[in-house]
This record gives C-alpha cells, sequence and structure tokens, in this order.
C-alpha cells in the first residue's frame, strides 16, 4: 500500500482538483482556506503550492496572491499545434515498435474509457484519454519525446475538461469512435493511416474548442 506524506498527500488532491477545473480558472486560490477544504495544516498546502507554481498549474503574484492558470486561446491552440507535431512522429514510431502485449494495453485503456463513459464519468474518460495517448508516446520508446508530451500533459488535461463542459457524453463518444481508429491503424501497421487518426482527434479538439482559426 502507497504511504504519502501530507505533502504528497496535500499535491494530490489540490492537482486532481485543477485539472477537473473545481477552482474557475483566473480564481484566487486562499491557503488558510483551502488547508481547511482538505482537513490539513497549512504547512503542506503551502508545499504542494509551491511544487504546483513550478509546474505553471498556479501562478503566485507579488503582493496579490495565488491563482489558477488560465489558458488563453492562442496558448492552447499553440500546445495542440506541438502536441500534433509530437503525436505524429510518435504514432509513427509505435507502427514499428508496438507488440501485441502493447497493442493489448491499448485495447483495455479503451474497454475501460467505455466502461466509465457508460457510467457519466467524464472526468475518468478525461483520464484515460490522456493515459491513452500517453501509453502511444512510451511505446515509441523516445524518451525526449515521452519528456516534451509529459511536460504539456497536465495542460492537455485542462483543455480537455474545458473542451467537453458542454455535451460531454457526446464528445467522448466521439473521443472513443477516434481512439478505435488510432488503434485500428497500429494494429494493420498503417503508418499514414494511424498519422491521419491521431491529427483528426486532435484537430476534433481543436474544433470543440473554436480554435480552427486561431
Amino acid at each position: 500500500m502507497e504511504h504519502l506524506s501530507l505533502k504528497e498527500s496535500a499535491y494530490k488532491i489540490i492537482k486532481e482538483k485543477l485539472l477537473g477545473l473545481e477552482f474557475e480558472p483566473g480564481s484566487r486560490i486562499r491557503e488558510d482556506l483551502l488547508a481547511q477544504e482538505i482537513s490539513m495544516s497549512r504547512t503542506p498546502v503551502r508545499e504542494a503550492i509551491n511544487q504546483l507554481t513550478a509546474e505553471g498549474l498556479v501562478t503566485n503574484v507579488p503582493r496579490k496572491g495565488i491563482f489558477v492558470v488560465q489558458l488563453t486561446s492562442e496558448e492552447i491552440s499553440n500546445l495542440l499545434d506541438i502536441r500534433e507535431a509530437l503525436e505524429t512522429l510518435a504514432i509513427e514510431n509505435c507502427i514499428k515498435k508496438a507488440t501485441e502485449i502493447q497493442i493489448k494495453i491499448l485495447d483495455n485503456i479503451l474497454v475501460e474509457f467505455e466502461t466509465a463513459l457508460s457510467k457519466n464519468n467524464f472526468n475518468k474518460c478525461n483520464s484515460l484519454d490522456s493515459s491513452f495517448h500517453m501509453e502511444i508516446a512510451k511505446i515509441s520508446n523516445n524518451i525526449k519525446l515521452i519528456d516534451f508530451l509529459m511536460e504539456i500533459d497536465d495542460f492537455m488535461i485542462i483543455a480537455r475538461t474545458i473542451e467537453k463542459k458542454d455535451q460531454p457524453k457526446l464528445k467522448n463518444e466521439i473521443t472513443m469512435t477516434e481512439h478505435k481508429a488510432i488503434i485500428e491503424a497500429i494494429k494493420k501497421r498503417d503508418k499514414e493511416v494511424a498519422s491521419e487518426a491521431i491529427r483528426t482527434n486532435i484537430r476534433t479538439m481543436k474544433a470543440n474548442l473554436c480554435l480552427d482559426n486561431i
């Protein structure tokens, strides 16, 4: 059983709240109220906030306080452009290197996604969406590429939460269909179809966020 320190526990709880948009983007976070909310002392909460500040999920404005990151449309568009380039490379390498066991892992993630969707657990769907894309990157076995994608993954989780705030059921159903197309192309070792499928998946997100013309 995993035993987390108070700081690690505070970090995990607060980060989940941030990624789930339980705090309004751009809103101020008060350490004292947050500590009360999660039933912890202010010290581990402050340490967790410092780590989240270093990761860019919150900002510390001198003499004003701690604020939740607020991604602009342009920032999200730029992140998606980077993600599209990186994931196209990742899936090309994945096609070459994926073993049957690794493909089965992708299948299992999709099964979990479908189960979460049937229960309207959209936060779980968001987490599994991230896991699906990161698993493809891991299969590519390109360490730097994996690092770059992990660096923007939290921001992608936030972007997905924003994207699917309206009509989450329908939009996650579309995601599931697009992920199925990606897996089928990987199984057939069809690099061109797989690359187009992953670009389609990312561009759907852009369209849902109305970022196509940015």
